[in-house]
């Protein structure tokens, strides 16, 4: 692709599909509490938006192997040398399959720990620890899916990352509706669904890495062996990522935490809204997933121009996307909570609530798209800081607001983390430029 060719059709044509693939992670979670927030009580969605949280802890802390991979992935795309290639897979991926069977062992002090810290109802802990207990097991398939579908994204695979992430979680979706309507498995059926659906995913994604790299196992294997500076470099970029991860984690249990302290209404009314944002999110992480592939395009090519047509685009779209997903929310929020429970309670305290997701588009945006630009080309220290410096912003409000105000205060912290994550990155665009000599 010439640097001088990335017209809105050709990011769009990239854009899409990472959108529809990204986009159908939180449907998961909003089909998930949407099944059993059919059932006859909110313990069942405070047991699924525990678990959720319990698991998403885990997997989160090690959200950097995708980010990451697709970082590597970019740039030897752009220096097209096989062993850039090989390595840029195969590295990560023996890190999440080692860390993935780490939880599996040590899933009792995880599952005690996690319920000390929530303190959630006696009958949601019950439901929550039936979901941790089945969806534990699938720890490794999903951290070996993150480098998977991480690399393909990388390599701008972009109709075989769709296929893998649709029909995975079309899979998940379809069992979720067998296992809890038709067998009436309740929650276990949730997290059965959804483990089927992990391994059906991992299966598939290897399958295009296959298809996209034939290369043999023994040259993956070989580029498992690392010089120093190769350590140094894979080390530093994880670790920035790993404890911006940490500071997103904190945020999100404190939000279920103090969520859980108001009331089971109040949890599962939190829970409906979350997967509001958390689609709204992962639409951005689309925008944010090409303009990666773009900015580490450019670095491994030393583009400049690129580079400068990868921030606009990025800008554009952002802008686009906040106004029609504020708008969405705007014109349909109300009734939005009817597609995930029928628990009358639930409903009319989503009442009180539903506008943040009108805030959350223009509050959220730039933080979750302008980030992808600066991991694609490596610079993953401002990502850190950045959001470390909105969680501080977040932890003040939360002090002040909650005490005051309650629920909504919760909220009103929630949208000032995420409009910190975009201010406080913003400043740091010269060093993403300064990658490119």
């Amino acid at each position: 692709m010439n640097s001088k060719s990335i017209t809105h059709r050709q990011y769009f044509a990239i854009a899409l599909p990472f959108i529809v693939s990204t986009v159908t992670q939180p449907l998961l979670g909003a089909v998930d509490t949407a099944v059993v927030g059919h059932l006859d009580s909110p313990i069942y969605i405070g047991g699924v938006a525990i678990g959720t949280v319990i698991l998403n802890t885990l997997y989160w802390l090690f959200g950097f192997l995708r980010v990451s991979t697709t970082s590597q992935s970019a740039m030897a795309l752009g220096t097209k040398k096989k062993e850039d290639i090989i390595a840029s897979l195969s590295r990560p991926f023996i890190l999440a399959a080692g860390m993935g069977l780490l939880f599996v062992m040590l899933q009792i002090p995880i599952w005690h720990a996690a319920r000390s810290l929530m303190a959630p109802e006696p009958k949601v802990a019950e439901q929550a620890g039936i979901y941790f207990s089945i969806l534990i097991w699938g720890a490794p398939f999903v951290l070996l899916n993150y480098t998977v579908i991480g690399w393909l994204m990388g390599q701008a695979k972009t109709r075989e990352t769709l296929i893998t992430q649709v029909s995975g979680n079309i899979l998940n979706i379809i069992l979720d509706i067998i296992f809890v309507t038709g067998f009436r498995l309740g929650v276990a059926g949730v997290a059965v669904a959804s483990l089927i659906a992990q391994f059906s995913t991992l299966a598939l994604g290897l399958y295009f890495v296959h298809q996209t790299a034939p290369i043999s196992l023994s040259d993956y294997l070989a580029q498992l062996r690392m010089k120093s500076d190769d350590i140094r470099i894979i080390a530093s970029s994880n670790i920035d990522l790993l404890l911006r991860t940490v500071c997103l984690l904190i945020m999100f249990n404190l939000m279920t935490k103090v969520g859980a302290s108001l009331g089971a209404t109040e949890l599962a009314t939190n829970a409906v809204l979350m997967q509001v944002t958390f689609i709204i999110s992962y639409i951005f992480d689309g925008i944010a997933n090409t303009s990666s592939v773009f900015s580490g395009k450019s670095v491994g090519q030393q583009d400049a121009e690129l580079m400068s047509l990868t921030f606009l685009r990025n800008r554009q779209w952002t802008i686009g996307v906040m106004l029609i997903m504020s708008s969405i929310v705007g014109i349909f929020g109300r009734d939005l909570g009817r597609i995930f429970t029928n628990i009358p309670e639930i409903l009319t305290n989503y009442q009180t609530v539903y506008y943040w997701g009108i805030i959350f588009p223009i509050a959220a945006g730039f933080g979750l798209t302008l980030y992808g630009i600066f991991t694609g080309a490596g610079a993953t220290r401002p990502v850190r800081n950045s959001t470390f410096k909105a969680l501080l912003g977040f932890l003040g409000t939360l002090a002040v607001c909650v005490p005051l105000w309650g629920n909504t205060g919760l909220w009103l912290a929630f949208i000032i983390f995420y409009i910190g994550r975009g201010a406080f990155l913003y400043p740091y665009v010269g060093q993403v430029q300064s990658k490119i000599k």
